[in-house]
């Protein structure tokens, strides 16, 4: 078992600049966050629901497991001031607030959420470009989901049912004291990253006066616009998930670079599909509000 654990815990969501604050915090010298992100520890244990695909089922067989595997994760944590797990899937599980909670009681928790529409149909085109996704109509999608109703205990591959947000924090709000718990969101990534970086790391406890390189967004979604790279990337995706475990993060980065070569085009979310926006959605919309003291009007809006 190593001597260092993490110290915090960036939960989620998925697709709102995750992959981000893992690189920036990576890059600051009081910080140690896992090499990879997304070890997803403590919701290894958690049956995959029935939507799921054989992919998806494939690629979360190469979670961590066990907690030996865990704990070497920290083994290179030093003298660093805050040690981190960045996993988005823990804000898409019921359990996974309590198995941290037990595991971790005095840890920080961090959310970054995102306009639950926007962030399905930037998850959606992500695993559409990626080939875990087979639908290729958004529209679809969501008439498909919201037919089927959202999950309660575990959202995984349910694109509208991660946007249950609140839903999924109570927990952590009921386990962790409120000042452990810091909630930013995307828009405030995009718009002021420094800024929202200096009160991140205010919250954790380091020097707030160190300042990463944020022009570079990291895990940006779309479709790849060469063709050939596009079938090409999508059709690899037995390969790069068997190969996943034995590559390096930036080794991954530079496959999907060289595959985005030619650039990604980022379809806009069609304003109509916010009219089918489910009713569990926009009432998890209304509690959020006043948990983190924002006006989220916004995401409420059909127009």
């Amino acid at each position: 078992m190593s001597q260092r654990g993490p110290t915090f815990f960036v939960v989620g969501a998925g697709r709102a600049g995750t992959t981000s604050l893992h690189r920036y915090l990576a890059t600051h010298p009081e910080v140690f966050v896992t090499r990879g992100k997304s070890p997803n520890y403590f919701v290894s244990d958690v049956p995959m629901p029935s939507w799921e695909g054989p992919t998806a089922r494939r690629m979360a067989r190469e979670w961590i497991s066990s907690r030996e595997g865990y704990d070497a994760l920290f083994a290179d944590a030093t003298t660093e001031v805050a040690v981190g797990d960045v996993s988005p899937v823990y804000l898409q599980a019921r359990s996974a607030a309590g198995s941290i909670a037990a595991a971790f009681p005095d840890a920080r928790i961090v959310a970054i959420l995102r306009d639950p529409m926007e962030r399905a149909h930037a998850h959606w085109l992500g695993r559409l470009r990626d080939g875990i996704e087979r639908r290729n109509d958004f529209r679809q999608v969501v008439e498909e989901e919201v037919k089927r109703g959202l999950p309660d205990d575990v959202a995984f591959g349910s694109y509208l049912g991660i946007g249950r947000y609140h839903h999924f924090l109570s927990d952590y709000t009921t386990r962790f004291p409120a000042q452990r718990i810091k909630i930013y969101l995307f828009e405030d990534l995009c718009a002021d990253p420094a800024s929202l970086l200096r009160d991140l790391f205010a919250f954790l406890g380091v020097a707030t006066d160190f300042a990463p390189e944020t022009t570079v967004h990291y895990g940006q979604t779309g479709t790849i616009r060469n063709p050939i790279a596009r079938v090409a990337w999508t059709r690899s995706v037995s390969a790069r998930t068997l190969l996943r475990r034995h590559l390096p993060a930036g080794i991954r980065d530079r496959g999907m670079a060289l595959a985005a070569r030619s650039g990604l085009e980022r379809p806009r979310l069609d304003p109509e599909l916010r009219r089918l926006m489910p009713e569990a959605i926009r009432a998890d919309i209304e509690c959020l509000q006043p948990l983190i003291d924002r006006d989220l009007s916004r995401w409420l809006a059909v127009d």
